[in-house]
């Protein structure tokens, strides 16, 4: 298994809890924090499939 591979699975777990968490504070309503947490899951699950996605080379 490459380092990216393991970088890309610690940062999806990253993103699984950070959308966990933003989806708890947003059931305490506040609203501020639970955007603060999707944001960072989401940017988490980018740089995470960024890592995955096979890259077009040359030849």
């Amino acid at each position: 298994m490459r380092l990216a591979d393991v970088v890309s699975i610690v940062l999806l777990a990253g993103a699984i809890g950070a959308f966990a968490a933003g989806l708890y504070v947003l059931g305490e309503q506040r609203d501020v924090l639970a955007l603060y947490w999707l944001v960072v899951g989401a940017l988490a699950l980018r740089a995470s499939t960024i890592l995955l996605r096979p890259r077009g080379g040359s030849r």
